[in-house]
């Protein structure tokens, strides 16, 4: 076995505890999220890579079917008062049943030189699923992202823990290698230099041209100022024109500076040696080196035991500085990964579990629907979005849909009436405003924009969006009276209660599609609300998206089990009652018990109410006293009539138009939208949830394969950052 240097030993013990925690770390398999510090040795096929490892670890690898070329292998040297290697393997991202035959390997001898390695290194190829020979057929494949690990304890050992990876080429050979291969092992090559704590051991033998060698291309890619990367030079016995060994002689003594870390030359293990005597190696390394040019390098670049010290320097430096670093990382990435498991929530594989799961998000979805109903917007942030204040958004609408009624509902401006516009009304906008902004009904009475979300969901329940044009301005007197004389019959003195309902109609001819656009609206921000409710109370995307469908049409349920009524059809309700609402408004008869209508009435029948100071009374507007009007001569019994249909119209109208005010906000919004048992609200709830069959909650709820494999990856990434944290804190 191969000591290292006293130089390496004196660093003391400190780095050795540091150097035995980032092992254990490495055990653990967290490299994949956390890089640690280690160094790597990488190069060509036939680069003297192997001897490099074997005269560092003192440990001769079996060289029959060149086996330890096929995977990255982690050697670790320890100084223990007995010798023994333990040959085990690290699996890459197992299936659980793989990772168990993978885990259970382990084989160990008390002999570092003994014959049984190339049988261990063989079984252990097998259990990585890699091909041996051309007769394995089709069988397994030519390498493997398995880490191979090597713990050789010895007395004359020190320290060290170095991977080897297989060596990198361009050439496939038949029946072994192909094509993906080669980017294969680039590609695992690249994977383990790019980490930034990683030393990059590169062997480079002497006898090529150096500069155009792949491995340091590559080690330049990942480390353009070559901080981190050192250069072994193998075989200068094989040297023979002076010329490349000036080359060589030249990378050592530092002329070329690519690498900071700089060159090392030493002696490989003779190609016909195969006993594998170190002590034999190192007397012909000394003899080599003893001889020009080789004797004018500097003696700390120079042979086995030179290199050994460096790279055990190296090691030691970068793993104590980056230590805290480490444990940083560790502790971000254990957050990181608890975040993502508590996201996935608990696991999902039984009914019982699936219930739970749902009935979390139902409850979770009442207490915020709840809060929202009764405007307690302090007590979840999710109330932070103004958007999401669901009773103070439809109470804002509601109070612009009763302006915009009271100020723009009514086709004509009543004879008296000073209220409303100019006459002209105002800009039509275009069909592609009206797409655009629902809130136009209300326009300035109110700044709050209708959500789009839904348009699609209820396109065919929701109306179009309304715009509301201003009262037209002219002679209502005139009007109403033309309206008479083409529908009287043989009245005498009076008129037909037709009449009434006739004008009625006409002046409430835009209430239909105020309302509709109205309720409407609100359909839009409730639907809104239950959307954005239920992404905050159930985090998983593809459960979220099966209870959607589920709440959204519902379930018929199958024979004796009880259906559940989706959104559409609670919606649907809210618009039949508008529909309603609005053909008792305008029924062939005109109906009103309010007592301001029989007074208005009265008048008419004592004479006094055919004048305009009796007509100026709106019944709307009661706490206002009639206008004075000046003394009018003689009427005819068409203009006193006239009168009297446009006296009782205003009456009426403004009953009416209070009345059904009150309904549409009170029913269609308030009762079938907002509280109703078997309204849009109450869709989800932990009835709902209970009442839910085992096929409905594994469809909505089940976990497949691919969510179950992320969870059980998740918790032991956990389970692993977890004593990790154990270790470093030790």
């Amino acid at each position: 076995m191969g000591s290292v240097s006293n130089g390496q030993s004196g660093q003391g013990l400190g780095n050795r505890v540091f150097l035995d925690k980032i092992d254990k770390l490495r055990e653990l398999n967290i490299s994949k999220d956390v890089p640690l510090p280690q160094m790597v040795v990488v190069g060509d096929q036939s680069s003297g890579k192997s001897s490099v490892l074997e005269s560092l670890t003192g440990f001769q690898f079996p060289r029959a079917a060149t086996l330890c070329t096929r995977h990255a292998t982690e050697i670790v040297c320890r100084r223990e008062h007995t010798e023994s290697v333990v040959v085990s393997i690290i699996p890459h991202n197992p299936s659980p049943e793989r990772e168990k035959l993978v885990r259970g390997f382990r084989r160990s001898t008390d002999k570092i030189a003994s014959d049984d390695f190339p049988k261990i290194f063989e079984d252990a190829a097998k259990v990585m699923g890699i091909k041996l020979s051309e007769t394995d057929g089709d069988e397994g494949s030519a390498f493997s992202l398995d880490v191979l690990k090597v713990e050789i304890s010895g007395p004359h050992a020190d320290h060290l823990t170095v991977i080897d990876v297989p060596g990198m080429f361009e050439t496939v050979t038949p029946g072994v290698t192909t094509e993906s291969d080669i980017d294969l092992v680039k590609n695992m090559v690249r994977r383990y230099i790019e980490e930034r704590r990683t030393i990059i051991l590169a062997v480079v033998p002497c006898i090529v041209d150096i500069a155009n060698q792949k491995i340091l291309r590559l080690a330049a890619e990942v480390d353009p100022d070559g901080k981190r990367t050192l250069g072994v030079l193998t075989k200068p016995d094989l040297c023979i024109e002076n010329a490349t060994k000036a080359v060589v002689c030249d990378l050592v003594n530092g002329k070329r500076r690519d690498l900071h870390l700089g060159y090392c030359v030493v002696k490989n293990l003779g190609a016909d040696d195969v006993s594998g005597n170190m002590h034999s190696r190192n007397q012909q390394e000394q003899a080599l080196f003893g001889q020009a040019p080789w004797n004018t390098l500097p003696s700390d670049r120079v042979g086995v035991a030179a290199l050994q010290t460096r790279i055990g320097h190296l090691l030691q430096d970068r793993t104590r500085a980056e230590f805290p670093l480490v444990q940083s990382d560790i502790m971000a990435s254990l957050k990181k990964n608890k975040k993502l498991l508590a996201g996935m929530g608990e696991s999902r594989s039984t009914t019982d579990q699936q219930r739970a799961y749902l009935g979390k998000v139902a409850s979770d979805f009442a207490t915020l629907k709840n809060y929202g109903l009764d405007a307690y917007y302090t007590r979840h942030d999710f109330f932070d979005d103004y958007e999401m204040r669901l009773i103070t958004r439809v109470r804002t609408i509601n109070e612009a849909f009763a302006l915009v009624m009271h100020e723009k509902g009514h086709s004509m401006e009543f004879d008296d009436d000073s209220a409303g516009g100019d006459g002209s009304g105002l800009d039509e906008p275009d069909e592609s405003d009206l797409a655009a902004d629902r809130s136009l009904l209300y326009g300035d009475k109110v700044e709050l924009k209708i959500p789009k979300l839904g348009e699609g969901d209820l396109g065919d329940i929701v109306s179009d969006p309304y715009w509301c044009a201003e009262p037209k301005r002219g002679d209502m007197l005139q009007h109403i009276q033309e309206l008479y004389l083409n529908s009287r019959g043989y009245e005498m003195g009076t008129f037909s209660s037709e009449m009434l309902s006739r004008t009625f109609k006409e002046q409430g001819s835009k209430w239909r599609g105020i309302t509709l656009a109205h309720v409407s609206n609100a359909m839009l921000i409730v639907h809104q609300f239950i959307h954005r409710a239920l992404e905050e109370c159930c985090p998983d995307p593809t459960v979220r998206e099966e209870l959607w469908g589920y709440l959204l049409y519902g379930h018929d349920g199958a024979s004796g089990q009880k259906g559940h009524e989706g959104l559409l059809k609670r919606y649907r309700r809210a618009m039949d009652n508008a529909e309603f609402l609005l053909s008792v408004e305008f029924q062939e008869r005109a109906i009103t018990h309010d007592p301001r209508f029989d007074e208005q009435l009265n008048k008419l029948k004592l004479g006094g109410g055919g004048n305009k100071k009796a007509s100026s009374e709106d019944p709307s507007n009661d706490n206002q006293p009639a206008k004075e009007e000046p003394e009018q001569g003689p009427s005819s019994s068409l203009e006193d009539t006239t009168r009297g249909i446009h006296v009782l119209l205003q009456s009426y109208y403004g009953i009416a138009r209070s009345r059904f005010i009150d309904v549409v906000c009170q029913q269609a919004i308030d009762y079938f939208l907002l509280r109703a048992k078997n309204g849009p609200l109450e869709v989800l709830s932990d009835k709902v949830v209970l009442n839910m069959s085992a096929e409905q909650l594994d469809v909505i709820a089940g976990e497949d394969l691919a969510v179950k494999e992320e969870r059980e990856r998740l918790a032991k990434q956990v389970e692993s950052l977890t004593q990790a944290l154990k270790i470093l804190r030790s």
